[in-house]
Parts: structure tokens; C-alpha cells; sequence
């Protein structure tokens, strides 16, 4: 009986720390949102750990000042960008987060829609979830 009450205790404490998990990488998404959408489009390496990679369709950035430039290309045309969360695992000191992304911006003054499928890994840096992968495949 013991043992099943310390159990269910534990059960409570990780289930409610993943939960704060889960609500601060949500948190986070908001906060890459708006970063967007305000155009600050060079902040969002800052999401991204010192080391973090970003893999796509046909792209490979590594490094924090690599993203860096891959967000640059975006200055002075971003739109608006929506981030929907499907799925948020916290594994201790790592999460994996799956999602869609639903971004525009314009091309050659056309506003253009990227919808692509992401699966985010993140991990403490510094005290704050920073973005070490980030792969995501067209719609």
C-alpha cells in the first residue's frame, strides 16, 4: 500500500512539472510569434541554442549566427506567422515538441504561404528551453 501511495504521489509532482513544461514551450512559441509578427525577424536566433541546427527542405543551418541569416532573409517581408502545437513530450531535461507552422511573408511583393510540419527538440541553456533541432517538411 505504501509503495502505490508513493507511486501515486510521484505520478502527481512529474505529471504537474511536465505540465509547467509543456505551458513554458507554449509560452515560448507565443513569444516566437510575436517576435515575428512585430518584425523582428533576426531576434528569433535567440530562441535558438548556441549550437542549435535547423533542417528543412533543402536547407541546413548550424550555429546560432547561421539561423541568424536564415531569419534575416525574412526582414521587411514578414506577415504573420502562427505556430499550432500537436504534441508536447518532456523527457527530464528534454522536450520534443510536433507542430505546424503556418507562416507568410512576401515573395517578389506576392505574399506567400508556408504551411510545413516541425518537430522541435529543446533543451535548458542558461536556464532558458532553447531550440537544439528544428526539422520541419512542407504540407
Amino acid at each position: 500500500m505504501r509503495t502505490l501511495l508513493l507511486i501515486g504521489c510521484y505520478f502527481i509532482v512529474f505529471s504537474g512539472a511536465a505540465q509547467d513544461v509543456k505551458t513554458q514551450i507554449l509560452e515560448v512559441n507565443r513569444a516566437m510569434e510575436n517576435t515575428y509578427n512585430e518584425g523582428n525577424v533576426e531576434a528569433l536566433a535567440s530562441f535558438y541554442a548556441q549550437e542549435g541546427i535547423i533542417v528543412g527542405n533543402n536547407v541546413e543551418r548550424m550555429g546560432r549566427e547561421a539561423i541568424r541569416e536564415y531569419w534575416k532573409n525574412l526582414e521587411g517581408r514578414h506577415i504573420d506567422w502562427e505556430l499550432e502545437n500537436i504534441e508536447v513530450l518532456v523527457y527530464a531535461d528534454v522536450v520534443v515538441q510536433r507542430g505546424i507552422s503556418r507562416l507568410q511573408y512576401y515573395h517578389e511583393g506576392t505574399a506567400v504561404q508556408s504551411d510545413v510540419r516541425f518537430t522541435l527538440v529543446w533543451i535548458k541553456e542558461d536556464g532558458d528551453w532553447k531550440i537544439k533541432i528544428d526539422h520541419y517538411t512542407r504540407l
